[in-house]
């Protein structure tokens, strides 16, 4: 008898105390390294794992994931942009095996950016590579050494050398001071790996992860296959819990709008731009148009450094709406000169022209048949023409084809930088927002000005309008923002009415 009560006590004891927490290991008191873990008495489901920028407070390491995250069950990804994706492949090199639950755009844009060896670099491997590749690239100071990190290859290689200690790539163009670049077997083999784990889930469909937890997935609007992640877990009694992951502004002329959040006990939801009114409209296109017309007139250069992901082929979209309406002559040469966005570009073209089932863009688009500008081109010139537009990635100016354009261009009176995107403090962009007029050793003479309408964020009246009066007792954190940001948006939205506002900890686990 005393045994069966014993158990009895134990089986309540467990009831009572079934835990269901939340821990974020980067996008917390930071915009950058989005990542959050979500454990329940039954399950563990990590909600995007991604790259690290530095931000100058908050030393960060991309080469660094915790056991936990290895440990989990099931992962969601919100979408593809690097600070949400960009350690996944540093996640499943680490041992994680988990489904990974996606929508098709979102796949789709993965695959592409995977299969290039995209974000690969702090990913440590046992690699190995021919001896007489590297001496030969190091006495020419020229070419490239394939790496390799599956044994399959090396059968076709004589006198291999290995790394030590499981170096990543960056270590070994480091170490050698020569150009590395991945084996493209090596890296097939890797995507086929991951291609496995990959589940496509449609917006508004429930899944089911355990006898007790569920998700789906709501339309973001941030990008094609964005997603914000509705989980419902019933232990002791049901709780809602919504991810906002990153959300679109409603003012983009590619996707649809975002849908609204549904009512939800706990909001994860993002505060890139704080407490900010931003202002903008479709008016604001307009400026942007003629902004380029007027360099254009004066026989200028346009150079727009952006992301490669949505905002490069925004800035397409928008080049050919003005070319449509006069303002830019046809003939004037539309660079794109990064061959990720490119890449991408050829994504949304093949989608425009084929429509998928579930679908990436609003109707208008599929209507336009291509988002491409007359006159556009990916191939690199020794002499950029005057006038032309050049479009390069990153859109912070600190990697990619950016970084090279900086010294040529930004020394230049009749250059025009058009900034687009976000950017960190410590980036040539973000220091070019402040007005800097060096960057590094590059003295700057161009013209720079900045453009807010292609942001994919939404500003702080918009989140409110994502929130609705149904979540104004729900207890929301904020996440995926700079942490001076956090209490002016706390105190804009205690002011409209939303009471429980917390800063989400970095590295510290919160129970619901």
């Amino acid at each position: 008898m005393k045994k069966i009560i014993s158990f009895i006590l134990l089986f309540l004891t467990g009831i009572l105390y079934a835990e269901v927490s939340v821990q974020y290991f980067g996008g917390a008191e930071m915009v950058s390294g989005s990542c959050a873990l979500l454990k329940t008495e039954e399950t563990s489901v990590i909600i995007d794992c991604g790259t690290f920028y530095d931000e100058g407070e908050i030393p960060v390491n991309n080469k660094i994931i915790d056991e936990q995250l290895v440990n989990a069950q099931y992962f969601i990804l919100t979408h593809a942009h690097v600070d949400h994706s960009g350690r996944l492949p540093l996640l499943i090199s680490k041992g994680f095996n988990g489904k990974i639950y996606l929508t098709k755009a979102t796949k789709d844009i993965l695959i592409e950016l995977f299969s290039k060896g995209w974000n690969y670099n702090d990913v440590e491997q046992n690699y190995f590579w021919s001896k007489k590749q590297r001496l030969r690239c190091q006495k020419k100071h020229q070419g490239t050494t394939t790496l390799h990190w599956y044994k399959s290859c090396l059968k076709t290689i004589s006198n291999t050398e290995t790394s030590m200690n499981e170096e990543t790539l960056n270590d070994l163009n480091n170490r050698y001071k020569i150009n590395f670049k991945l084996c493209k077997k090596c890296l097939k083999n890797q995507l086929d790996l991951l291609t496995k784990q990959l589940v496509v889930v449609n917006y508004n469909k429930e899944i089911k992860l355990s006898k007790n937890t569920s998700f789906y997935l709501l339309d973001a609007g941030h990008i094609p296959g964005s997603a914000s992640v509705f989980i419902k877990v019933k232990e002791n009694d049901l709780k809602k819990i919504l991810f906002s992951g990153d959300l679109g502004n409603n003012y983009s002329r590619l996707l649809n709008k975002k849908q609204t959040a549904p009512e939800a006990d706990f909001i994860f939801m993002e505060n890139t731009y704080g407490a900010t009114d931003r202002n903008i409209s479709y008016k604001d296109y307009d400026i942007f148009q003629n902004e380029v017309y007027k360099a254009l007139d004066k026989n200028e250069i346009v150079w727009i450094p952006a992301l490669s992901l949505n905002r490069t082929q925004k800035i397409l979209f928008e080049l050919k709406l003005a070319q449509k309406k006069g303002l830019i002559n046809e003939n004037i040469p539309i660079l794109s000169l990064s061959p990720t966005s490119n890449d991408i570009t050829n994504l949304y073209e093949n989608e425009i022209k084929h429509p998928s089932a579930q679908k990436w863009f609003n109707s208008e688009i599929y209507k336009e048949s291509s988002i491409l500008p007359n006159n556009y081109t990916t191939k690199k010139l020794k002499k950029y023409p005057k006038p032309s537009i050049i479009i390069s990635a990153s859109g912070m100016m600190d990697k990619g084809v950016s970084v090279s354009l900086m010294k040529v261009l930004l020394p230049m009176r009749d250059v025009n930088v058009f900034l687009v995107s976000y950017a960190s403090p410590q980036t040539p962009a973000g220091k070019l927002k402040r007005n800097a007029k060096n960057i590094g050793k590059v003295h700057v003479n161009a013209t720079v000005k900045s453009f807010d309408i292609f942001s994919d964020h939404p500003d702080i009246y918009d989140r409110i309008s994502w929130l609705t009066s149904t979540n104004k007792y729900s207890k929301i954190y904020l996440v995926h923002g700079e942490k001076t940001n956090f209490t002016s948006t706390k105190n804009f939205l205690n002011n409209k009415g939303f009471k429980n506002v917390y800063e989400m900890p970095l590295n510290k686990k919160i129970i619901l």
